[in-house]
This record gives C-alpha cells, structure tokens and sequence, in this order.
C-alpha cells in the first residue's frame, strides 16, 4: 500500500507534463488578461510580417487634409462647401458617398443672426409686416446653409450620414427623456430591416446604447440612411474589432461601414441574427459576416494607412482629378488633417485615420476577406496547446542537454513558422503564445527536474562511498 502511494505522488517527466499542460488549458480557459494582451501584440506582428494587401478598388477615401484646409478655409466648412462637394461627386458618378462627420449642430456660418439685425432695422423704418415675412422667407432661404445641404443630399440620393452613439450614463446625465426620444427618428435610416433571433436572447454581450448623437432632422431626413461611426479599442488602445451592431432601446442598429455597404449595393436583405448567448452573425444576401457574440467583427487590415486610394476635397472641388477615380465608387468623406484627425492605433501604426478603418470593413465584407477565429479554432488551439505540451514532455527526458535545447528551439520555432504560415495564406488566427508558453514551461519544469534528481543522484554516491575514502 505504501509503495502504491508513494509511486502515486512520486514526480515524473510525464507527470510534470500532463500538470503544466492542464494549468495551461486552465489559463487559456479562463483568458487570462495580461497573456490576453500578450495574444494581441503577437496578432499585431503576424499581420505585420504577413506585409500590404491591395484592396479591392471599390472604396475611395476623400480627406479633409491640410491642403484643403489651406485651399478652403479653417474647419468647419460652410455647410455650402459640403453641398457643392457632394454635387460633383455625384456628377462624377460615386455610387455610394459616406460622411465618417456628424453635422449635428446648425451651421454656424449661416447669417441668421444678420437676420434677425435686418428684421428689427426693417421694423424702425416702417415696412409692414406682411412684406417683411416676404423679405425674411427670401433672405432666410439665401441664408440657411443647412438647407442648402439639405436639398443637395435629396438630390444625389446616395448619401449615408455618421452618427455616434453615447454608451455610458454619464454621457447623457444633461439629457431628459424627451430629448432621447427626439433623437431616434433621426437614425431610423440605421436600423436592421431584418433580425431572427432564439427563443431565449442574451443581450448582455451586446453594447448598449443610451442615446443618440445624430444629424440635424432635415439632414437625416434627406439622406438615403444612417450608420454609427463608435470604436470600442482593446486595453492596449488599439482598433482591432469593428462593432456592426449597438442595441438602443428595443432596436438593433447597424455601423456606417454597414449602411454605406447595403446602399451600394442596391439595398440587399440583410438579416441580423441572434443566437441564445448573443450575436451569431450577419447575413447580406448570400454573404456571410462572422462577428463575436458582441456583434463585433475582426478588422482585417490590409496594410498601412493610404492602402485606400486618399483624394484631397480640394482637389475634388477644384477639378484636378479625373471623374473616373469616382465612377462607381463608394467615397467616404472624413478628416485627416492635424487638429481635426480621427486618430487611431491600429496593428499598423499609433497613428492611423479612423475613416479607412470603415472603408477596410467595407473591403473585407465585399471580397469575404475575414479573419477566422470562431469556436473550432478555439477547438485547435486546446488540440494544439495539449499536442505540443505532451511532444515536448516525451522528448526532453530522452535528450541530453544540449541536443535538448537544440531540438526544443527547433520545435518551437517549426510551430510559430506553421503559425504564422497558417495567417498569411488561409487568415487563421490560431493562438501562438500559449502553446508556446506551454513548450517551454514543459521544457524548463523537466530541466529542473532533471537537475534536482542528478544532484540527489550525486549525493547518495558520495555518501555510499564516504567510508571508503580518505578525507
């Protein structure tokens, strides 16, 4: 009985492995934060090494750079300056035009104030009333640029206005409940026509919105739709998932990359779909879009920022580019100048231009160019981590050390090079950093055993033969 226990508890090489192993298993399981992370930045090096991507060449981006700004006066730009901006791109023949901008307060450069001068001045001089509304509908149809925006959007019909959303309470202490209500009208153009949904939803993976920030009502209500423009970073501040759906109040709303990609092409059913532990995806028409239960799909991104074609607006509004750039094309408008940036960190670089990533959702949605991670690569991932973790507890006992260190390097290194293998040609992302922690704890667990054992090898030699020798 004693022998039976004492063979139990005894510590072995296999032993040392099946232990290191399960407590790897149990920390991949768990997602630990800080290893989490460290999966992250070895995402970020995969996508790289793995260098640029072309794009697929529907996507355009028209900025709002330096140079326009230095061409078209300080920011904002009359809202005159939009309209005409969106008549020439639809004289150039964009198909689809984005605004990654939300116009939601009045212009500020319409001379409604000068209006109100005029008005009482009119007054002082005794013109009458009914000739003083004539003046003032004239003078304010001049004046209001907002409308003027307005009808320009009615009439390209191809326009998709960005909003945001408030996504914690705080945001919207000031606000009260009539002032949310009023909102929603406003991004009624966003919401998903179509969701099947289980029996029994669970919501709580899903963002949840608190009101709205949109357009001015006479914007929204001239534009084809709405999307959001929100982006939700990982702990480290980097832009790596896109979220494609925000619930608010009882609906479901889709992003500005979504709606700007159901208007061109040609409003296709799009059904949101909703399992029992949240989002189980979105279907446009025969294309499939993965997401995480929490409606966010993995950004695959293509290359560095300008991988999307970047046509400065003053350009645009100045006639120095060819319509043919346009033809066709979904545009999306937004800032890249300093001061006005939408800046974001992205694998790419800390400083990377918010409105590209909306046209690499776009790309990756149009050509099916998806980063797979769904449960049977989870399922891969626990097959690799027990895989690896037991190869390399059967060979490092067998191995002396040299040949040990030699031979674990090589495997080590055969596994993040099939990795990364994996990445580059089929857009797998298979965990790296824990079957590799798990290679090498095995690895040095089984060394110090080994080292710890000689040594008490050593000992009971020298003991056994103290009596023999001299001092």
């Amino acid at each position: 009985m004693k022998e039976r226990l004492k063979k139990m508890f005894s510590v072995s090489p296999l032993k040392i492995t099946v232990v290191v192993t399960l407590l790897a298993l149990t920390l991949f399981l768990l997602d630990v934060p800080f290893l989490r992370f460290m999966e992250l930045k070895a995402l970020d090096l995969r996508i790289l090494s793995r260098g640029k991507i072309p794009s697929g060449g529907e996507t355009v981006i028209a900025v709002i750079d330096e140079k326009s700004l230095a061409e078209l006066g300080r920011w904002p730009w009359p809202r005159t300056t939009i309209a005409k901006l969106v008549d020439i791109l639809k004289i150039h023949g964009a198909k689809a035009i984005g605004f990654d901008i939300v116009f939601a307060e009045p212009d500020e450069n319409s001379s409604l104030k000068t209006l109100y001068e005029l008005t009482q001045d009119a007054r002082k001089i005794g013109i009458t009333d009914k000739r003083l509304r004539a003046l003032l509908g004239e003078k304010k149809a001049l004046a209001d640029n907002d409308a003027i925006l307005a009808r320009a959007i009615k009439k390209a019909q191809n326009v998709t206005l960005g909003y945001f959303f408030h996504i914690s309470k705080k945001e919207v202490a000031h606000l009260t409940e009539q002032d949310i209500e009023a909102t929603i009208e406003n991004i009624s153009g966003s919401k998903y026509s179509m969701i099947k949904a289980a029996k029994n939803v669970n919501e709580t993976a899903i963002v949840h919105a608190y009101a709205a920030a949109p357009n001015l009502k006479q914007l929204s209500e001239a534009a084809e739709n709405s999307g959001y423009f929100n982006a939700f970073p990982d702990s480290d501040g980097a832009i790596r998932w896109s979220p494609l759906v925000i619930k608010f109040r009882d609906t479901y709303y889709s992003s500005l990359a979504m709606s700007l990609l159901i208007q061109y092409l040609d409003w296709p059913m799009c059904v949101l779909n909703l399992g029992e532990f949240g989002v189980e995806g979105i279907k446009i028409e025969k294309m499939e879009v993965p997401t995480d239960d929490t409606g966010r799909v993995l950004v695959n991104y293509l290359g560095p920022a300008k991988t999307f074609p970047h046509y400065s607006v003053s350009d645009i509004m100045n006639g120095r580019l060819s319509p043919d750039k346009f033809q066709g094309k979904i545009v999306i408008i937004g800032a890249t100048a300093t001061g006005i940036y939408d800046l974001r960190v992205t694998p790419f670089s800390t400083v990377y231009p918010g409105v590209e990533i909306h046209a690499t959702v776009i790309d990756n949605i149009l050509h099916q160019n998806f980063l797979k991670q769904s449960w049977w690569i989870k399922f891969l991932d626990v097959l690799s981590i027990i895989i690896v973790g037991l190869i390399m507890g059967l060979l490092i006992p067998r191995l002396k050390a040299i040949s040990g260190i030699m031979i674990s390097l090589l495997f080590i290194g055969a596994f993040i090079t099939a990795n990364i293998t994996l990445f580059s040609r089929y857009n797998m992302w298979l965990n790296l950093i824990y079957p590799v922690l798990t290679m090498l704890a095995v690895y040095l667990v089984i060394t110090v055993y080994r080292y710890i054992t000689e040594e008490r090898e050593k000992k009971k030699i020298r003991n056994a033969f103290q009596y023999y020798l001299t001092p």
